[in-house]
């Protein structure tokens, strides 16, 4: 027996990526159109309305007032005298409290009027951070062109490298119902300010460019705060549409935060700079991400009328580098960024070639800042916002479960943004062995197919549903189990399982992306539970349906659908599930290795004795 159910769960239902093509146009149908507006006021107004709509529903989304009120707090912690017309003060400000920011501050000598500053961001460097050769020629360079540039660490590099500060871990803080992306917004949001505090800055001549993670910190920053006059981001970012076509366009989960696509695209973000200075730089060949062929198709021609409405189609500039053409910041984008400066800040005064300036390179410990011992980080973050989670916890007093049931189940459905469907069965062939049956069934709505097989001992009025991490190929003892208890059995794989794990990319980053335009991962996986249960109790004529999954992903998208769907739900059987939510955090489990149980706000409201408690009733 145990053969012909590894052989009949072994069988392939899908077509070569079917699976990727149903992810790549669910995300795609989800991505919100930029359309042009009639005149400059208009475009001013709905640029205003997304800024709003996006700080408040998804950057500073349930953050607390504390991290986001009052001035910057910064401290200075030493001084580099160059030699050669310009200082460096090692400063570190804090960007929420307990979490400090290390950062360098260029200054010109003897600066005796209001001189133009540029915010510099770095991407994903390494251990050097800061210190990067190709970070420190830009900021001396500008500094002995008579600009302040202030170099901020980013998390998860130089000084503030380490595993807690990994980008992914922000989603320690969307499960507690607190953007993460609020982290990588406030530590360039309070450098801005920290710059505009300076005596010698002009708060008109503001300037921000980074290459990579530095342009996607440049176009956000950007488009959310006018008070950056001038906009250079380097290969950092491109549209949500190319990102679902191009695997290695996806990026970071801050870089496709939760709903945020579902308000604006980078695109709109684009566009939402107008009519301020401009320069798209994007590399021919780049070897990481965002090559110039498309981003030019994505962000920059769509957003050109946006800038000529303002009269101000000479502000927006792309440039496509060819030397060396790959992902950099090197001499010649370089001195793209001085030609652009000089030309919106200097009236064409400065010179646009790079000065030599190699030998003035400091080593990453010349560089240091120093932090303190107890620095805050995504998962000290979220331990202290678990205190208390969740919020929603069943009453002692069984008079009170059915109301909170009903209130529960319905905060449930909109946290993982449920939406049911409803599946149609194909019968794609059976066998017979001894005395069981199998048939294999291809479960079609109008956006998914799920695999199933059907295995069945006789004639019974119960079945079993099966599913599991591993999918449905590696659950023949859970199988052999529910057969025995049900006498009937459907296994099949929910969306990221088995057959319906994407052919190219990774799982965690379709999660993500299907995040980012207002969808959950979990709640598609509980809908597709939910469709299966109706199916076999229409399709089947099953009297009862019971639950059985196995690993800690799928055991929690059991959990909600026997939450949701009680009626049609006789019992839910577990296997191998994390006993609560807390321990992604506690154990520092990896985003990539769980992305749906990171749903926003989950734990907020819900862990898992509570959706237990749901499934009981």
């Amino acid at each position: 027996m145990r053969g012909s159910i590894e052989r009949w769960l072994a069988k392939n239902l899908l077509l070569p990526g079917e699976t990727l093509r149903q992810i790549q146009t669910f995300i795609l149908e989800r991505i919100p159109p930029l359309t042009p507006p009639k005149t400059a006021e208009e475009w001013r107004r709905r640029a205003g309305e997304l800024r709003e709509r996006l700080l408040r529903e998804v950057v500073l989304r349930g953050v607390p007032g504390e991290w986001v009120e009052g001035e910057v707090k910064a401290e200075e912690a030493g001084r580099i005298d160059s030699g050669k017309g310009y200082v460096i003060r090692k400063l570190r400000y804090e960007a929420l409290p307990g979490m400090w920011i290390p950062a360098l501050l260029y200054e010109p000598v003897d600066l005796n009027d209001k001189a133009p500053a540029v915010l510099n961001v770095n991407g994903h460097v390494g251990p050097l951070g800061k210190a990067i050769d190709y970070e420190q020629l830009r900021c001396i360079n500008l500094a002995k062109r008579g600009m302040i540039a202030l170099h901020p660490e980013w998390i998860g590099f130089g000084e503030l490298g380490g595993e807690d500060y990994a980008h992914n871990k922000l989603a320690y803080l969307d499960l507690c119902g607190v953007s993460g992306l609020s982290v990588f917004y406030l530590a360039v949001k309070k450098a801005l300010d920290l710059l505009l505090k300076h005596p010698k800055v002009d708060p008109k001549r503001i300037a921000m460019t980074g290459l990579s993670g530095g342009g996607w910190q440049t176009i956000l920053l950007s488009a959310l705060d006018e008070r950056v006059s001038a906009v250079i981001p380097n290969a950092g970012y491109i549209g949500m549409a190319c990102r679902a076509k191009h695997p290695e366009d996806i990026g970071d989960l801050e870089q496709n935060p939760a709903d945020m696509i579902a308000i604006a695209d980078y695109t709109h973000l684009t566009a939402m700079l107008a009519p301020r200075p401009t320069l798209l730089i994007y590399n021919a060949e780049d070897d990481c991400c965002f090559r110039a062929d498309r981003a030019r198709r994505s962000v920059y021609e769509p957003v050109r009328p946006f800038f000529e409405l303002f009269g101000a189609g000479d502000s927006l500039s792309f440039y496509e580098n060819k030397d060396p053409g790959t992902h950099n910041y090197d001499r010649d984008n370089r001195e793209q960024l001085y030609r652009f400066l000089n030309r919106f800040f200097s009236e064409g005064k400065g010179i646009d070639e790079e000065i030599p300036s190699e030998d003035e390179l400091l080593s990453f410990e010349e560089l240091r800042v120093g932090l303190p011992e107890e620095n805050e980080t995504f998962k000290s973050l979220a331990v202290k916002l678990m205190e208390g989670l969740p919020e929603l916890q069943p009453p002692e007093e069984e008079k009170e479960m059915k109301k909170w049931r009903k209130e529960a189940r319905e905060r449930l459905r909109e946290v993982v943004r449920l939406r049911e469907i409803e599946f149609e069965g194909e019968k794609v062939g059976e066998e017979r062995e001894g005395d069981l049956e199998a048939a294999w069934f291809r479960l079609r709505s109008r956006e998914w197919t799920v695999p199933a097989v059907a295995i069945s001992r006789g004639k019974s009025k119960t079945v079993a549903l099966v599913f599991g991490d591993s999918g449905r190929a590696g659950l023949s003892e859970l199988v052999e189990e529910a057969l025995k208890e049900e006498g009937r059995v459907v296994a099949f794989d929910l969306l990221f399982t088995g057959e319906c794990v994407p052919d190219e990319g990774d799982v965690w980053k379709y999660v993500q992306m299907m995040g980012a335009v207002g969808e959950r991962a979990l709640g598609v996986q509980a809908a597709q539970i939910g469709a299966v249960i109706e199916w076999a109790s229409d399709e089947l004529k099953a009297k009862k349906v019971s639950i059985y999954a196995a690993g800690r992903r799928t055991t929690v998208a059991a959990l909600i659908a026997g939450s949701l769907f009680p009626k049609r739900v006789d019992r839910v059987l577990i296997r191998e599930s994390l006993s609560s939510l807390k321990r992604l955090v506690e154990w520092g489990m990896k985003y990539e290795d769980y992305p749906e149980l990171f749903c926003f706000g989950l734990l907020k409201l819900f862990d898992i004795r509570d959706l237990m408690a749901l499934c009981a009733g």
